[in-house]
């Protein structure tokens, strides 16, 4: 057995929840209610800016 093996997508989303993880602890640490807003809009932006690039189709899925 190789080890672990973690394809492109996988290995982005590990980073993603590290980075988004992180972000909450010092958005919780600092506790300002502005930067709380700013961190939700950032992570829905971020997030969903990846779920679509992942999850659209190539002209080779769509023949």
């Amino acid at each position: 057995m190789k080890g672990l093996q973690l394809r492109r997508t996988e290995r982005h989303t590990l980073v993603l929840t590290v980075v988004y993880v992180l972000s909450l602890a010092v958005v919780y640490t600092v506790d300002d209610a502005i930067l709380w807003i700013l961190w939700a809009v950032i992570v829905v932006l971020v997030s969903g800016g990846v779920m679509v690039y992942y999850n659209r189709s190539t002209p080779v899925e769509s023949e």
